[in-house]
């Protein structure tokens, strides 16, 4: 196994969750931002910094898929020999993984921008 096939399968396998991890944190501190009232007098323009995160994440939760689907191309005739198998199964779970985090990342960021900010459930 070379290390580049190595780094495509965990970046495949952890990137589009980290991605999200990383978006819903910094939405969570936007928000908080503004809608504190300490935090609102510094006027934060948080569907600014909110369609900024989501367009990053979604790159990086798409690249992410991309590169456990060129992991598990690269490792197809793996058969059951490790740790080529153990790699090929990991980047079907990145190629599965990779599309409903990338999902999550669209719903939360376009439901910060639709939907007003700073409203009590």
């Amino acid at each position: 196994m070379t290390r580049r096939l190595s780094l495509f399968m965990w970046f495949g396998l952890l990137g589009a969750p980290l991605a999200w991890t990383v978006q819903h944190v910094v939405g969570i501190t936007l928000i908080e931002a503004a809608c504190n009232q300490a935090g609102s007098q510094w006027g934060v323009p948080v569907d600014g910094w909110t369609v900024a995160a989501t367009a990053v994440a979604v790159i990086v939760a798409a690249l992410s898929g991309a590169a456990a689907f060129m992991a598990y191309r690269a490792t197809k005739d793996a058969g059951t020999d490790l740790p080529e198998a153990r790699v090929r199964f990991l980047a079907i779970v990145g190629i599965v993984v990779s599309p409903l985090f990338l999902s999550i990342v669209l719903m939360s960021g376009i439901t910060v921008v639709a939907f007003p900010e700073c409203v009590q459930s």
